[in-house]
């Protein structure tokens, strides 16, 4: 049995929180692919699991994972039986939580006391003491709500200009988003960088890719009709696909991919999560 269960976020905390999710194997091995993600805190409640990223760098997880923002789909190696409770952290979220660059993290996984401390392990011990899934969304809004002071007013407008820009048009250019910001071009691509983990032009190529796959997973051929034109040609968006997604259109129509075919149960969130996440 492979199951992943995805809950909102409470309302309050929906600018730092993309989602919960709870990841159960009862395997004693399983392997799939992960599309390309924003960053991730992972509490590994049992079990471990090795995590390989699009630039080849492989990192071992176990305990308590703190993941970058990915370039490309990932491939995960679990060995179980296996629990983790992850949080989707949004540029905001990860402003405010972790005071690093995201670039810094970018395509890495690494153990998240050497960001928070050891402290956090007292947090996993709490997770893995929790008898319900919704005794752990309840502490992780409680853990953002305590942090939502420190969110700068200029960081927040910063993300959500570019979340925006993000979602104004399936390939949004990056002359779009230089004309929405009063800052000059070398400050939004720094601060992109920072926040987001990589330059704006490759974050549009990302979530446009990442719009594809669900649409092909929806079957929503009005959508990929308006998508194609956003791509050089259909093999280009196929390409595209599956570097992101890490399956290809055709295994995301017939529901191929363990993993992408939960995945694709965060739409079931649609309206309670940001829509860069719901879409894509």
């Amino acid at each position: 049995m492979v199951s992943l269960r995805y809950f909102a976020p409470a309302e309050d905390v929906r600018d730092l929180v993309s989602v919960y999710y709870l990841f159960e194997v009862d395997q004693p091995r399983f392997a799939d692919n992960e599309r390309a993600a924003i960053a991730q805190l992972r509490f590994l409640l049992e079990g471990s699991a090795v995590i390989s990223f699009a630039n080849g760098s492989s990192f071992p997880a176990k305990d308590v994972m703190l993941q970058g923002p990915s370039t490309g789909s990932m491939h995960f190696d679990v060995t179980g039986p296996f629990r983790m409770f992850g949080v989707g952290i949004l540029p905001a979220g990860w402003a405010i939580s972790t005071k690093k660059s995201a670039a810094e993290y970018t395509d890495r996984a690494v153990n998240a006391a050497e960001v928070f401390t050891q402290e956090i392990d007292k947090n996993l011990e709490y997770l893995r003491g929790c008898k319900t899934p919704e005794e752990m969304v309840a502490w992780a809004d409680k853990i953002y709500r305590a942090l939502k002071p420190r969110l700068k007013p200029e960081t927040a407008a910063f993300t959500k200009m570019i979340d925006e820009w993000l979602s104004s048009e399936p390939s949004p250019p990056v002359s779009g988003l230089m004309e929405r910001s009063s800052q000059s071009s070398r400050q939004v691509l720094r601060t992109v960088n920072k926040l987001y983990g990589m330059p704006p032009k490759y974050l549009a190529r990302k979530y446009r890719a990442l719009r594809a796959a669900r649409a092909y997973a929806e079957h929503n051929e009005e959508e990929l009709l308006e998508l194609v034109d956003a791509f050089y040609d259909q093999s280009h968006m196929i390409r595209e696909v599956k570097f992101f997604a890490g399956v290809t259109p055709t295994q995301l129509r017939v529901g191929e991919g363990e993993t992408a075919r939960l995945i694709d149960q965060r739409a079931d969130l649609k309206g309670k999560i940001p829509p860069l996440i719901s879409d894509t």
